[in-house]
């Protein structure tokens, strides 16, 4: 679970895990270069994983932009079963030109557990990420998390692992556009995810799917201000994990 977590936000999770290209506030976990060209917005977002009450997130991000440097605060809370973790980011991201980006985020994540044989355990990460529009159609977008490989725990010896992804996204029609992620995390293979996402009017409907043996599906609808995305993801060993986005743009 912090190696690789699963996809933090509903339209993430209906994508397949895509998100490396997606402009929204979850970026700031996602990719975080990708907030410079995102719109402001105050999201949050309810999760449940496998069916099992005691495995689910919660995440709240913000995102405010001041011309071409963006500003984003993220906190998200994962129970499972003894164990929760809590992580805070702080991100900043910049338009270096019209197409590229770049940003960093720094991370706390705290453990914790309700098994006094465990001991509270709290450090340091960071992220930082490029994003470029490599024309009107294509978008790539690629993103390193914790490259130093912060300490976990000290006896026994143990690192939290490195996340390399690499994305991108291409309109296919003015309303149609496709993702795709290369996700490589330390001592796993490397998974690959997809998804569509088709808008018509005020709303939108995706699919996707992640060689993890993953399908999703998901629904948005959205006014001037106001988000609502809820999707569902299948593994055909674990079963259905629901997620919900609400959302309020400025």
């Amino acid at each position: 679970m912090a190696d690789l977590p699963s996809a933090n936000n509903a339209i993430t999770l209906s994508l397949g895990g895509a998100s490396s290209t997606y402009l929204n506030a979850f970026a700031i976990e996602n990719n975080v270069a990708a907030l410079a060209f995102s719109k402001q917005e105050f999201s949050l977002n309810a999760a449940n994983r496998f069916g099992i009450s005691d495995y689910s997130n919660l995440m709240a991000v913000y995102h405010h932009s001041i011309e071409n440097t963006s500003i984003g605060f993220s906190y998200q809370v994962s129970p499972l079963a003894s164990l929760t973790q809590q992580k805070a980011q702080v991100a900043v991201a910049r338009k270096l030109n019209k197409d590229i980006s770049a940003g960093v985020a720094l991370n706390y994540h705290h453990f914790s557990s309700t098994d006094v044989y465990y001991q509270k355990r709290s450090t340091l990460t960071f992220n930082a990420g490029l994003y470029f529009q490599v024309n009107e159609k294509l978008t790539i977008g690629t993103q390193l998390f914790n490259p130093n490989r912060s300490e976990l725990t000290r006896i026994p010896k143990e690192r939290m692992g490195s996340v390399l992804k690499l994305g991108t996204n291409y309109k296919l029609g003015h309303n149609i556009e496709l993702y795709a992620d290369a996700v490589q995390a330390t001592d796993r293979k490397l998974a690959i995810h997809a998804g569509v996402e088709l808008s018509i009017e005020h709303y939108t409907f995706r699919g996707g799917f992640g060689l993890n043996q993953l399908v999703a599906l998901g629904f948005g609808w959205k006014s001037s201000h106001l988000k609502i995305d809820i999707a569902a993801s299948y593994h055909n060993q674990l079963g259905f994990s629901p997620s919900l986005n609400v959302g309020h743009a400025f």
